[in-house]
């Protein structure tokens, strides 16, 4: 029976010390499943931050054409005030955008094709009859473009369009 009593015992404590091998080993991750965590999360991440900064983007264009459409109807505004004819140079910094958005300005008159530069000088009259030049800007710049065609009776934009990049 010692015999018996002895091999009892030797299947008891290797039984004991295989459960707590294994009991140990469930408790814990392997490197594998580390690994794979933690590549998800970089990749929600990268994710999350491409599109918050598209959106940033765009919030940055809608901010530099509200800009845009507030400088002339500013400029319409004073020219029906004073009685006296605005004149507001086309330069890069024109419409106070240089913060919001900085990008290269064009424009198109009434009866061209294309956009283009602004020739040095060149200005947007406000009447104090309450009418502008019909006139549409486009400008271009690292986050997009803003295209906006003004209505001469109120220098409000009719058309507006806004494309980001990326």
């Amino acid at each position: 029976m010692t015999n018996c009593q002895s091999i009892t015992q030797t299947l008891q404590t290797t039984l004991k010390a295989q459960r707590g091998f294994r009991h140990s080993r469930a408790a814990g991750f392997t490197l594998l499943e580390i690994i794979v965590a933690m590549s998800l999360t970089m990749l929600i991440i990268g994710i999350a931050t491409v599109s918050i900064s598209g959106v940033r983007a765009e919030d940055k264009l809608r901010r530099a054409a509200a800009m845009i459409e507030t400088t002339a109807r500013q400029n319409l505004l004073q020219a029906l005030n004073s009685q006296q004819t605005v004149r507001m140079e086309l330069s890069a910094g024109a419409f106070g955008s240089s913060d919001e958005f900085s990008g290269m300005l064009q424009v198109r008159r009434y009866g061209e094709s294309a956009f283009r530069k602004p020739k040095r000088g060149e200005a947007w009259e406000f009447s104090p009859s309450g009418i502008c030049e019909p006139i549409e800007v486009r400008i271009s710049g690292p986050a997009g473009q803003i295209e906006i065609g003004f209505d001469p009776l109120t220098a409000c934009a009719k058309r507006k369009s806004i494309q980001v990049k990326g």
